[in-house]
């Protein structure tokens, strides 16, 4: 029971970092087009959306 959870385990990991690659690549293409605008991250407020 204990490799079947193993398995089971490590594809869990393994699909969630191949359906997170694409936005962690996409987070850093933000990042770096703010930074070569000059826009430091402490200058970014946050307003959350009230409906």
């Amino acid at each position: 029971m204990t490799p079947a959870l193993l398995i089971a385990r490590n594809s869990i990991i393994y699909w969630v970092n191949v359906w997170l690659a694409p936005l962690e690549c996409m987070f850093d293409m933000i990042e770096s087009e703010l930074a070569r605008r000059g826009v430091a991250p402490d200058e970014i407020d946050y307003v959350p959306h009230t409906a």
